[in-house]
């Protein structure tokens, strides 16, 4: 059986999470708008802002089905495809606002076992979940424009690096069978508390947030940390010491 997803290591709120949310929504929204919904998004090969906006709308809607549900299995029923033009906003708008409503609905009932794609969860895991899905598809909507990405909220990066290292990395890798890198890999936020050491042992991923030296290292501040580890590239506070490879391998490993 899956492993259950690494909770948060610190007392978990949802509030800033469903306001990180709302911004980042708002901010996908006029950004896709500005840009064009058949802007190429050049972080996604092959799509389109309304595609952007069309995964977006059905991963918030089949995730509702979830929660509303308080579902422990996949629930029978179809996720409607994204109607094309200008009613993709539309979509994406009712989507959001429909997880939002379901999250809400969760702020007392954190510790329900709901059915995640990594194994058994709580309600944690889509607060997270959500969060940093939307706020690295935001980004992708922002690249397709002339003007550089909006920098992510400090804080939700932080715990973004932490979840990508602690359930997506570690997920793709068993599921997919993908091989890990041979060397580790040493994050350091330069605006903040916050650090990460990340290694294969046994075929495993395992992530720790502690001051050690890996075979690469990479230090900025968390925004820019956030990008590189999520394969976005290199923002302009991001320093590479060491194997360069070794943490582009690490990067690689984003879903």
């Amino acid at each position: 059986m899956a492993d259950r997803p690494a909770a948060p290591t610190t007392a978990f709120d949802p509030e800033p999470f469903l306001v990180n949310l709302r911004t980042e929504g708002d901010t996908t929204r006029r950004a896709a708008v500005a840009i064009g919904l058949e802007a190429p998004v050049p972080t996604c090969e092959g799509w389109v802002v309304h595609d952007v906006l069309g995964h977006l709308g059905r991963v918030h809607r089949s995730v509702s089905e979830i929660i509303e549900r308080r579902s422990v299995d996949i629930p029978d029923v179809a996720i409607p495809k994204p109607p094309a033009g200008d009613s993709v906003l539309g979509f994406f708008d009712e989507g959001l606002e429909r997880l939002l409503a379901a999250l809400g609905g969760l702020v007392d009932d954190l510790d329900v076992t709901l059915y995640t794609w990594a194994g058994p969860g709580s309600g944690r895991f889509y607060y997270r979940r959500m969060a940093h899905e939307l706020a690295i598809h935001r980004f992708d909507v922002e690249s397709a424009g002339a003007a550089a990405p909006t920098a992510f909220d400090p804080d939700m990066s932080v715990d973004g690096v932490s979840e990508l290292f602690e359930v997506l990395v570690p997920f793709s890798a068993r599921r997919w069978e993908r091989p890990l890198p041979a060397g580790s890999l040493h994050l350091h936020r330069t605006d903040g508390p916050g650090e990460w050491l990340v290694r294969a042992e046994g075929g495993e991923v395992v992530s720790t947030q502690e001051h050690a030296k890996g075979d690469a290292a990479v230090r900025g501040g968390a925004s820019d940390l956030f990008r590189f580890v999520w394969n976005r590239g290199a923002g302009p506070s991001i320093e590479v010491l060491g194997e360069a490879a070794v943490a582009d391998e690490w990067a690689a490993l984003a879903p």
